[in-house]
């Protein structure tokens, strides 16, 4: 017995440990989703929250974050003159952090936009004839695109550049990030030396020993720099040169940057954590009908299944024919099939009949089932028969017996085959993708399929939790009668 419990404990570890996981997994970002930690280390260390916060604040761009990790021991009075620095710089002289990364979906400052361009506008309609844009929602607007680093770049202008320079003069001081002489030199020579930093002449790098560590200092290439750089306003009125008016030394970006985690650790925490599955529940909602169709889908789907074989079962439990056996073996026999083996023949049937992208082509192939047929005959067939012949002799039709006697006592079976029927609608994916390809009948898991080809590994397994918490509900409330449908059906006579 001891050694049986602990297989149980073990198998249900197995079972609980990957669900956690990928909970768990949902909060955390690109710096973390990859450490299989069931505790993400940001809600505790303070060093791991501040490696997120700069992430996050630099796009996950690594030479962007090492090139402004600078001012790290400044004092506080220092930091405070940086800060109203910032507030006071003109919108050319600074980039919006906390942009979408890459390899992301969403951000800070696009949800922050976002929320400003829906209280400006009445209607996604509003907003796309305002901007020329097709967004189908709210959701779907993005900010515009800065890149001062690139020489050949140029604003779009227009009025959604004239407005986001409005958004932009609103943004507070932690988005800023100063558009520094210094780093537009180090992203101008990797471009010119083709990023060999052992092409640099020595009198350029100094004792910088990568691009992100050079500074400014007389060389050839920064009189070509300066003379090359098309945007004259940060090579003549450069931020370094307002900086130095001001305080002597570096900027304190680093240092700045630590005082913003440790002021607002636990806001930065939370909104960590609720990104990703803020993104999900958005793109849920963003294609509303996903919730009505699966809805609607696993409930015809528990109807059907639980019209048709519980009247498969009764017929041959109760009139038996000499070829019964047979019967089942063959029914049973479509269980050693795949069922992407009966795919194709199905999708063709259904494309004859008329029938795609209709629920009746998510419903109707599924709605026998040889298993169910097999677990309710032999559950029928252990009822008492004593049972039948009284209603018999009462004057009972077949009907009313079946509705008074057989289906009452199976309650069990029928809640544990119902739960089945639940979970196989809930999850199918394949299936509902090829029998229904018009997005407006698509299921929730056909759509988070569709998010798993832009959404990074994070925002994947915020999505797959999301969508397994109704079957772990389902599966909890509905425990006691799947216990007594499959361990006690004998215990019903």
């Amino acid at each position: 017995m001891t050694l049986l419990y602990i297989g149980l404990v073990a198998g249900a570890i197995t079972t609980v440990y990957p669900f956690l996981l990928m909970m768990a997994t949902g909060f955390k970002g690109p710096t973390d989703q990859n450490d299989n930690r069931l505790i993400p280390a940001f809600w505790s260390d303070d060093q791991e929250l501040l490696a997120k916060y700069r992430d996050d604040k630099y796009s996950s761009n690594l030479s962007w974050i090492k090139s402004n990790g600078i001012g790290t021991d400044a004092p506080d009075d220092v930091v405070d003159k940086y800060e109203a620095f910032l507030l006071a710089l003109p919108n050319d002289a600074w980039s919006a952090g906390f942009a979408t990364a890459p390899n992301q979906v969403t951000s800070r400052l696009k949800q922050r936009y976002q929320a400003w361009v829906r209280q400006r506008f009445a209607t996604i309609d509003d907003l796309n004839k305002a901007y020329i844009e097709e967004n189908v929602a709210f959701q779907t607007v993005n900010p515009p695109a800065e890149q001062f680093e690139r020489r050949v770049w140029r604003p779009l202008g227009g009025r959604k550049w004239d407005e986001w320079q409005e958004f932009k003069a609103s943004l507070p001081t932690e988005f800023r990030i100063p558009v520094r002489k210094t780093r537009l030199y180090q992203e101008w020579l990797r471009s010119k030396y083709q990023n060999q930093f052992g092409e640099v002449p020595a009198a350029t790098r100094g004792a910088a020993t990568d691009f992100e560590t050079i500074v400014l200092g007389p060389s050839a290439d920064l009189d070509e720099f300066e003379r090359e750089w098309p945007n004259r306003e940060h090579i003549e009125r450069s931020v370094e040169a307002a900086w130095a008016e001001i305080a002597s030394g570096p900027m304190p970006i680093a240092a700045y940057e630590e005082r913003v985690v440790r002021r607002d650790a636990g806001a930065l925490r939370k909104e960590f954590s609720a990104r990703n599955y803020g993104y999900v529940l958005d793109y849920i909602l963003l294609n509303g009908r996903v919730v009505w169709n699966t809805a609607l889908f696993c409930l015809l789907a528990v109807g059907t299944q639980l019209v048709v074989n519980p009247l498969a079962a009764y017929a041959l439990s109760r009139y038996p024919v000499k070829s019964s056996l047979k019967i089942l073996l063959f029914l049973l026999a479509t269980m050693a099939f795949p069922a992407e083996v009966a795919m194709i023949p199905s999708f063709l049937l259904l494309k004859d009949l008329g029938l795609l992208n209709t629920y009746a082509a998510l419903v109707l192939p599924a709605a026998a089932s040889g298993y169910m047929i097999f677990l309710l005959k032999g559950f029928f067939d252990s009822l008492p028969q004593e049972l039948y012949e009284s209603a018999q002799m009462d004057g009972a039709k077949e009907t009313t017996m079946m509705a008074r006697i057989a289906l009452p006592l199976s309650r069990p079976v029928l809640g544990y085959l119902a739960l089945l029927a639940f979970m196989g609608a809930y999850s199918a994916f394949l299936y509902a993708f090829l029998v229904v390809q018009d997005q407006r009948m698509w299921t929730l898991m056909v759509w988070i399929y569709q998010l798993q080809g832009t959404a990074p590994k994070a925002v994947m397994m915020a999505a797959v939790a999301l969508a397994a918490l109704p079957t772990l509900v389902v599966f909890l409330l509905a425990q006691r009668v799947i216990m007594r449908g499959i361990v006690l059906p004998g215990d019903e006579k």
